[in-house]
């Protein structure tokens, strides 16, 4: 008999790819992937706009300058879709089901992280697209695979996180919502829009080095075809994906 269950039990593959078809058919079904595109155009131009020519003033090329910040940007919002996600599984009981059922307890969470992954492309792209427009481009193919993959590692860390935050509050109308204020301060507080120099002088340092700034600055080299600071950032993805993978072990070994 118990034979027969495990040749009837699905194959892990087929379960990952289940359910993160069934995500990502919802992704598309509800807009989500639509917006995650548009939004990083909405944003560049909300700042491109006022900000292009005090910026140029100086010689830069400000949409060479700014790109970086908006993909981060495009990576936060779809941590902030994903705990949304997060958040409508438990609540609807499908977390629950799925522990109830022949499915190994990562498959889940793995299944949830390579459907925000499309999101992640999706809004890179809408990015990419944009920038382009205003005159941002890459400066070789390896750094621009870099540049992409660097991106997709902080979307990594960060949605990780923001299931982690969906998981453990249970409601789609609060679960993305808690992260709006922390992802605000961390874009503002950067060097995304200005240099360090901007800054007071008592929070330079803070700007400097907290984790969005890093990135940044990573992405900005590797789009001029440098390497430079991409060892700083991958640390804090690293760091980041760590960290938060960790406390969703936790989470996951007290639910069972």
């Amino acid at each position: 008999m118990s034979e027969q269950a495990s040749i009837a039990l699905p194959p892990t593959g087929l379960q990952w790819r289940t359910l993160s078809g069934r995500t990502v058919r919802a992704a598309i079904r509800e807009g989500d992937l639509a917006f995650g595109f548009l939004a990083p155009m909405i944003f560049f131009m909300c700042f491109y706009v006022p900000l292009r020519h005090s910026m140029e003033r100086s010689g830069m090329n400000y949409a060479q300058y700014l790109l970086p910040v908006i993909v981060l940007q495009g990576m936060f919002f779809t941590a902030m879709s994903a705990a949304d996600r997060a958040a409508l599984d438990t609540s609807s009981g499908m977390g629950t089901r799925l522990r109830s059922m022949p499915v190994r307890p990562w498959v889940p969470m793995a299944a949830r992280m390579s459907a925000n992954a499309s999101r992640a492309l999706v809004a890179i792209a809408g990015a990419l697209v944009i920038g382009s427009i205003f005159g941002f481009r890459f400066h070789g193919v390896g750094t621009a695979v870099v540049f992409v993959v660097l991106a997709l590692l902080f979307a990594v860390g960060v949605v990780i996180g923001a299931d982690v935050v969906g998981t453990a509050t249970g409601n789609p109308e609060i679960g993305g919502q808690i992260l709006l204020l922390p992802q605000l301060l961390l874009i503002m507080a950067s060097t995304g829009f200005v240099p360090a120099e901007g800054f007071p002088g008592w929070i330079q340092p803070i700007v400097r080095w907290q984790p969005v700034s890093v990135c940044s600055d990573a992405l900005r080299a590797l789009s001029a075809g440098r390497y430079d600071s991409v060892g700083s950032a991958l640390a804090w993805a690293v760091a980041l994906i760590a960290v938060f993978t960790a406390v969703s072990a936790r989470i996951g070994r007290r639910a069972r």
